[in-house]
């Protein structure tokens, strides 16, 4: 039985493309659904092209924009409520219903607001994403083990020391998983901004594949999108995520060796 995932991700997505291909063809819906061979050749011409390029660097400003308002917001806010019980009250519900708002809501009153700017789907992502990164970083500063602190106290060290190897190392997973999430909200519903109010961008440029009726288009540029997520996902916080918790893997090593 096979438990690896990429080995598990990559069987399903080859059985997905022959299921398409198969329905494509067969039932001559290439107009309909298109196919994986339309798809890939236009893929290959765009990439050729080089018009990617300019589309896709916008796109990425946007979402880094969206992603550090977020990481600001959603970090202060998550160790406010965290560590002071009248900012937990008082802030609660609106971060619940932060959770709960819908995407395209979001976009249409930022582009409502601001416009065809890089602010709209800036403020947007920041609106959807900065609740779950609050969320996670508020349930992390709860679970802290104080009680480590006050061995630390008892044991004289530093308290800045203290804070860094027990207050930091214990939020620093939800944090990163919060991030981790946030980060790829942001991605949606920056091209969801992108459809509403931009010039362009991956986002408006799935729309102009919408108003062309080329579903070809639209796969296109989906795909594209789906390919640079995954490089940032499995090429970049990954392995950022590896280093910063490898010590966890040398502590269980140790644990181990112990044993």
């Amino acid at each position: 039985m096979y438990t690896n995932g990429k080995v598990i991700f990559l069987e399903s997505t080859v059985a997905l493309l022959v299921f398409w291909a198969l329905l494509a063809h067969g039932l001559a819906l290439t107009d309909t659904i298109s196919s994986p061979t339309l798809v890939f050749a236009s893929l290959v011409e765009l990439l050729l092209s080089g018009d990617w390029v300019v589309h896709m660097a916008d796109t990425m400003r946007r979402v880094i924009y969206g992603f550090v308002l977020t990481t600001i917001i959603g970090t202060v806010l998550g160790v406010v409520m965290g560590m002071s019980d009248f900012w937990e009250n008082a802030l609660q519900d609106y971060i619940t219903i932060g959770l709960a708002l819908p995407s395209l809501f979001a976009a249409i009153f930022a582009a409502m607001w601001f416009g065809l700017s890089d602010v709209t789907p800036m403020v947007a992502a920041a609106a959807i994403a900065f609740p779950f990164l609050t969320q996670n970083v508020y349930e992390g500063v709860k679970n802290v083990n104080y009680e480590l602190m006050e061995m630390s106290s008892a044991f004289d060290v530093s308290r800045n020391r203290a804070i860094r190897r027990v207050i930091f190392q214990s939020v620093l997973p939800e944090w990163f998983a919060g991030a981790r999430y946030s980060f790829a909200i942001c991605w949606k519903i920056t091209t969801l901004a992108e459809l509403v109010a931009a010039s362009s961008g991956i986002g408006y440029m799935i729309e102009f594949q919408m108003h062309k009726l080329s579903i070809t288009g639209v796969l296109t540029w989906t795909v594209l999108f789906t390919m640079v997520i995954l490089f940032v996902e499995y090429g970049i916080l990954q392995q950022i995520e590896k280093r910063v918790f490898a010590w966890r893997q040398s502590t269980e090593i140790g644990i181990m060796g112990g044993a």
